[in-house]
């Protein structure tokens, strides 16, 4: 019942069945943005909503409850087939929100392959539209991502239409390792040399600010970097490590398979 009183507290848009922000009780998509204004209906949150509604129906499905378990199934399905419809872009990404702030979302797009949210042929699209951002140099730097590519910026001074952050900080132009392991397991299906490298450096940056090193200055892995200027934001942050070895193992055990 708990389970069911939290889905159902997410705000939604009935018509689409997408997690939305209305304008009249802001809000954030998830907790990685709480800083940024978004308002429509919004990619991340509807992703983790999609999530949940496949975990619900089976657990509902190991209880025997049909009824309940087809239920969150179609509710799946509707988030899942209005996907690419809402959220696509030109590129392959998905945009963030479809109101304010709907920049293209490095990291829904990279999640949404990470958990199989996306039917063919939006999936390689979006596969494709990493690998072409990593290999041009806008979506991350020393194996860290950022939320939006260089190139998709709101503006010369905001890199989200409206954030609490100042540009090239925090979660609005900063890198973070949390997502690193989705965005590799990404590009991994359609260049796996690219996504190798994006490894390599994730992995170089946090062995060279280790707070194990004896350095006093280290205090990696740290949360969120902007390496040009040295900014680097809450050490010890160990989601830049759990999340990202989650997807890094998940590509090594496709590849034994």
């Amino acid at each position: 019942e708990r389970l069911e009183l939290a889905f159902t507290m997410v705000p939604e848009n009935e018509v689409t069945g997408m997690a939305a922000i209305d304008p009249s009780f802001q809000t954030c998509d998830f907790g990685f943005r709480d800083v940024v204004s978004m308002t429509g209906d919004v990619c991340f949150g509807s992703l983790l909503k999609y999530q949940s509604a496949l975990e619900l129906s089976e657990l509902y499905l190991m209880t025997e409850k049909m009824d309940a378990a087809a239920r969150y199934q179609q509710i799946a399905g509707r988030i899942r087939s209005g996907l690419p419809t809402l959220f696509s872009e030109e590129s392959g990404m998905l945009r963030a929100s479809t109101g304010m702030s709907a920049q293209p979302d490095v990291w829904a797009t990279a999640y949404a392959v990470y958990i199989g949210a996306l039917d063919e042929p939006a999936q390689t699209w979006a596969a494709l539209a990493l690998a072409k951002a990593y290999m041009e140099g806008t979506i991350s730097m020393e194996g860290q991502i950022r939320h939006v590519p260089t190139n998709g910026n709101f503006s010369e001074a905001t890199m989200w239409e409206k954030a609490g952050a100042g540009m090239n900080r925090y979660q609005n132009g900063a890198y973070w390792g949390t997502p690193t392991g989705w965005v590799c397991f990404a590009i991994n299906l359609v260049d796996t040399a690219a996504a190798g490298n994006l490894a390599k450096e994730y992995i170089e940056h946090l062995r060279r600010t280790d707070f194990r090193s004896g350095n006093p200055e280290n205090g990696g892995p740290y949360e969120c970097v902007f390496p040009p200027d040295g900014y680097a934001q809450n050490p010890v942050y160990m989601t830049s490590v759990t999340c990202p070895l989650a997807g890094l193992r998940r590509i090594r055990m496709n590849s034994e398979r």
